[in-house]
């Protein structure tokens, strides 16, 4: 028996003797982790984490503790056995899905440790020469493994992905990336874009057109864009009165063409933006099995993401998108609150073009590339107010300069709505605050 599971062993022995019920969930994390300067790997650090959440049921209430000190038990039972004095009451199906099979774990060929996260940084520090910008960052390969124990059994799941944060500039562009990929190549579709924006580096600073003008948004901008909307669906958000579309669910919001799915994408298969299917767990952390959900459909808001607890505060099913932290990155100590994994932006086929159809049919307009401050008001507004980052000038299909920082409002009612007009047949990861995968927009003048 390994030394972990000889500890789930007997703090369930323990808890067993102290309280009506138990469960535990144990984290153990390695992280390989490989910086980027100027377009060369340089150092390399490696990281190990273990940590466990323990929830208790007794006398009808609940208690959870959590602890990264697996040597001691009986601190950790005493504490959720404790807080089960004042916990909320217990439901009665404590462990939803606890008995749902072990997840395969999925091993890539080209995943071998150390090998394959410098094989990506390598590729990241290529961008410098294709891009002709200098690219820094850091690549970081995990290894997570997820294991629950309860009186009934135990599963373990296992996943391994690698997280890019990286940021390419020149002498006035500087394009930042955070996303991931489970397999060790950087999306081409990104790889395409930085090379394109590279060339216009050298481009005159300009400003805005003041008439009516088109707007092009790039995925980062596009995931700013829907991060009102994002958080408003939110269950916390929902339970807290601080959504703007919790009242009109089911009524009109967007264009028709408009759909926004929270999904896996098959790990087997590796998907055409390179990240070869996102970590997809077969249950959140509070145990509810995680299924497809769809958020958005032709344009009209349908459904709320819950973990157990927002959605016993709304009265309906939990969704499977209760997780402490994240499903990318668990972080024990953390509550389980409502997250996004997997989040795709679609279209009708009619309304999806290549990149270059999408600029080429702007006569007048601007590229957003990305935003700063786009987040404050949260769920509470459909409008995104901040400043812009990086951003083009287009005139004639073609990209004409680099605008000048400067305030913007974006309404994604409207850039998403009756202004919409496509969206990019390619995309790629983005993930910050939440995950998805996001192309370019497209949206007409006022």
């Amino acid at each position: 028996m390994s030394p972990l599971a000889d500890r789930l062993e007997q703090v369930g022995a323990e808890a067993a003797a102290r309280a009506d019920h138990w469960e535990i969930m144990s984290v153990e994390r390695d992280d390989t982790v490989v910086e980027v300067g100027s377009g060369m790997p340089d150092l390399v650090r490696s990281a190990h984490e273990t940590a466990l959440c323990l929830r208790v049921h007794r006398h009808g209430r609940v208690g959870t503790a959590t602890t990264t000190r697996l040597d001691d038990v009986h601190g950790l039972v005493g504490e959720a056995v404790r807080n089960a004095a004042h916990g909320p009451p217990a439901s009665r199906d404590p462990v939803i899905g606890r008995n749902a099979a072990p997840e395969a774990v999925e091993r890539s060929a080209a995943d071998q440790g150390t090998r394959s996260v410098r094989l990506l940084a390598e590729q990241l520090g290529a961008l410098q020469r294709s891009a002709g910008l200098t690219v820094h960052g850091t690549v970081t390969r995990t290894e997570q493994a997820v294991h629950r124990a309860a009186p009934d059994g135990r599963t373990t799941t296992s996943d391994r992905f690698f997280h890019i944060a990286a940021l390419a500039e020149g002498s006035a562009v500087q394009l930042p990336w955070t996303g991931w990929t489970r397999t060790p190549a950087v999306p081409a579709a990104l790889s395409a874009w930085l090379e394109a924006a590279a060339g216009w580096d050298g481009l005159p600073a300009a400003d805005a057109p003041s008439g009516d003008h088109d707007v092009l948004l790039a995925p980062s901008a596009v995931h700013t864009l829907l991060t009102p909307l994002v958080t408003a669906l939110n269950g916390t958000a929902v339970t807290a009165g601080r959504s703007f579309v919790a009242g009109h669910l089911g009524e009109p919001l967007l264009h028709p063409s408009i759909g926004l799915r929270d999904h896996p994408s098959e790990p087997a298969v590796p998907d055409e933006e390179g990240t070869g299917g996102l970590a997809w767990p077969g249950s959140d952390d509070d145990g509810v099995p995680c299924a497809p959900l769809t958020l958005v459909e032709r344009g009209v808001p349908v459904r709320a993401y819950h973990s157990v607890r927002t959605a016993a505060a709304c009265e309906t099913a939990p969704t499977g998108h209760g997780f402490r932290g994240n499903a990318l990155r668990r972080t024990v100590l953390k509550p389980a609150t409502p997250v996004l994994n997997g989040a795709t932006l679609s279209a009708g086929p009619a309304d999806v073009g290549s990149f270059d159809d999408l600029l080429a049919g702007v006569r007048e307009g601007v590229l957003v590339e990305s935003l700063m401050g786009g987040h404050q008001r949260a769920g509470l507004s459909p409008v995104v107010e901040g400043r812009l980052r990086l951003g083009f000038l287009i005139r004639d299909g073609r990209v004409a300069g680099i605008l000048r920082q400067r305030p913007i409002a974006l309404d994604l009612r409207e850039v998403l709505g009756r202004r919409f007009r496509a969206v990019s047949d390619r995309r790629w990861a983005v993930s910050r605050i939440w995950s998805g995968r996001m192309p370019f927009v497209l949206a007409g003048g006022t």
